[in-house]
């Protein structure tokens, strides 16, 4: 399920209205409406499945939650605490992860999503790989009527999605005909809304998969696991050039942000609080400027738990919420999108955990939903600046600490920061340098292997062609592989292990099409496959 919510960001505090009256109880209508045919869905009689689900499904009748109703829905139980500037974290696990795309269905959050007036897109967890056969297919369909019928009657539900990033184990004529047969299923069930589905990102512009469901979205990533920040306009552009007829959206896009990496430089992958606002300012910009764009979801709001990861120094953990996991600090993206969305005056100075600075001068960025912007240094002026959205200010800091205002019309915003002759170590994560000091050692160690003729792939040798469940057959060859892989992606690739049953599948070649080797450069996929060639399967 996935949720956009401006009017949540437009709030210095988070929301406070009651959502429920007193006394109201969250019911969930699971009974068929009127308005859907009876006959819908391969020629069944809705009551009569409705009876047999009743067998199986975990979620209470009416008739039950009637006689022991659910009690009230409060903003606690919904968002958490209340957030503040604070950088204590937690490691309690929260949203479902990333990677498994499994949503299922929840009471409490559906009647939330009803009464704040959240547009909905849910789906079915038919992602990454698909499973050919009759059985697979009728278990799709089934979680497909279930979600249907279940959900009709919350007006939330705007969008019924059919696959997320299904062409990460490829493509056959079959796949095809099964997405068409779901988006089938989905209007004989519910003809009245609309259908999604959300493309992996190097899934092809051209092709089958498009002109099934009556929107379609892309997952995005580039500046972040492939490409550049400056990619992603370019390529929305190109596909609404081509394909006009389809209305196109990003169903995610983002990267990971740790309020404990700071860096006046920053970097794709050093995981900063920094380079994360830079990611953001792109891309919303990009949205508004392209109002033919149907909808762009962030990922993620809240950081969330992931037991496959272990990325930016953190185990455990997607860092690429707008807010942290224990929702009590809102990282400086989190304050760009108020900047866009919000009508109520705001202004917000970045860099409040980029406290100690070093060097002559730094820069103070300042995000505000007014035209104008003025910043005082110790209670002097600095200047006023008039752009749009994102203010940069050049400021020369005293010795010891300073104290910095941003004025925006009626709206006010201070920090404080520090002079110091060196910037903290604690700031720059080990492992970037060290993956830095890696992509060099790799090529060290290539030595005179030729890596500008045209690759070659012998009979009978392990090539980057290979998949990675093969290569695992061989230490040598799956120790070099895991090895570019961590280099590329950060990821640790083990047999049985966190994502492995998606990968395993893949090839090197492959990977290379979904994944940045921007650090590595274009000699990165040859000196693999160099290597791997010397190997004998």
């Amino acid at each position: 399920m996935a949720t956009k919510k401006k009017e949540l960001l437009e709030q210095e505090a988070p929301v406070t209205e009651t959502v429920m009256s007193e006394g109201e109880t969250l019911l969930a209508d699971t009974a068929q409406p009127e308005s859907l045919p009876a006959d819908a869905g391969d020629g069944l009689d809705l009551n009569e499945l409705l009876g047999q689900m009743d067998q199986t499904l975990e979620d209470t009748s009416a008739e039950d939650m009637a006689e022991d109703p659910l009690p009230e829905l409060t903003e606690e139980e919904m968002f958490g605490n209340t957030p503040s500037e604070t950088d204590d974290q937690s490691a309690a696990p929260t949203d479902m992860p990333e990677d498994s795309d499994v949503q299922p269905p929840d009471v409490y959050e559906d009647n939330a999503c009803d009464s704040i007036g959240f547009a909905v897109w849910a789906e079915i967890p038919f992602i990454s790989v698909f499973k050919p056969g009759e059985d697979a297919h009728a278990h799709c369909r089934r979680e497909m009527t279930e979600l249907i019928i279940q959900n009709y009657n919350h007006p939330s539900i705007m969008f019924w999605g059919i696959s997320n990033e299904i062409l990460i184990g490829g493509i056959s004529q079959e796949l095809v005909e099964r997405h068409h047969d779901l988006q089938k299923l989905c209007k004989e069930l519910d003809p009245t809304r609309s259908t999604t589905i959300a493309h992996v990102s190097h899934t092809p512009t051209d092709g089958p998969m498009h002109h099934i469901t009556d929107l379609e979205s892309y997952n995005h990533y580039f500046g972040w696991y492939g490409g550049k920040i400056e990619d992603n306009g370019p390529w929305l552009d190109k596909f609404h050039a081509e394909h006009p007829d389809i209305c196109l959206g990003v169903s995610e896009y983002g990267c990971e942000g740790i309020i404990n990496w700071h860096s006046s430089t920053p970097q794709c992958k050093d995981y900063t609080e920094e380079y994360q606002a830079v990611y953001h300012e792109y891309m919303a910009q990009a949205f508004e400027d392209r109002p033919w764009i149907w909808a762009s979801h962030v990922w993620n709001m809240f950081d969330f738990g992931c037991a496959a990861r272990n990325e930016g120094g953190v185990a455990g953990r997607n860092n690429k919420g707008l807010v942290t996991i224990d929702r009590k600090t809102r990282k400086d993206s989190f304050y760009l999108y108020q900047a866009y969305w919000t009508k109520d005056p705001m202004v917000h100075i970045n860099g409040r955990r980029y406290a100690q600075r070093a060097g002559e001068t730094t820069e103070v960025k300042v995000y505000s939903n007014q035209d104008c912007v003025t910043l005082y240094l110790n209670g002097k002026e600095v200047g006023t600046q008039q752009a749009h959205r994102v203010f940069h200010f050049t400021v020369a800091l005293a010795e010891g600490f300073n104290t910095l205002l941003a004025v925006a019309g009626s709206a006010k915003d201070s920090i404080t920061l520090e002079k110091v002759e060196k910037e903290p170590v604690c700031y720059t994560l080990p492992e970037f340098n060290e993956r830095q000091e890696g992509v060099a050692n790799w090529f060290k160690q290539m030595g005179s292997l030729d890596l500008e003729s045209p690759m070659e792939f012998p009979e009978g040798y392990y090539t980057i062609k290979d998949s990675m469940a093969e290569l695992a057959k061989n230490e040598e060859a799956f120790a070099i592989v895991a090895k570019a892989v961590k280099l590329v992606t950060n990821f640790d690739l083990k047999p049985g292990q966190g994502m492995w049953s998606m990968m395993s599948g893949m090839s090197p070649e492959h990977m290379s099409g979904m994944i940045s080797t921007d650090l590595l450069g274009d000699k990165f996929l040859p000196s693999l496959n160099a290597q791997l060639i010397k190997i004998k399967k």
